[in-house]
């Protein structure tokens, strides 16, 4: 397993961790439909949560604030469907959230933010 991978899982470790915590409750980890995947599917106050997990280490230029790309949005949202249709979920009960966490080596500490709804 590269050293990336190790440092992804991790990170969705630590968010699915967090999220339990906050009342979430786990439905799906790593959700694959043809070549998507979704990080983590919650449900929490009657919703389903799709959860996409961007860790990295910290550099001197990196900050919590990372931005999905238009084609991960694409792709989040085509699995997202093929999800709610395998389920039978109506698309007007889902939500979409990014969770960025910036892991520090030196402290051994991760710092994480929590965007609900991003689209």
């Amino acid at each position: 397993m590269t050293s990336n991978k190790n440092l992804g899982n991790r990170g969705e470790e630590i968010a699915k961790s967090y999220l339990i915590k906050s009342g979430y409750r786990l439905l799906e980890q790593n959700y694959r439909t043809h070549h998507l995947e979704i990080d983590l599917i919650f449900s929490y106050q009657n919703k389903t949560i799709f959860i996409e997990v961007k860790t990295r280490i910290k550099t001197e230029e990196s900050s919590l604030e990372e931005p999905l790309s238009g084609r991960q949005i694409k792709n989040l949202k085509r699995a997202i469907i093929n999800y709610c249709l395998e389920k039978n979920i109506s698309l007007e009960a889902v939500r979409l959230d990014l969770i960025n966490i910036l892991a520090d080596k030196k402290t051994r500490c991760a710092h994480l933010k929590h965007y609900k709804d991003i689209f």
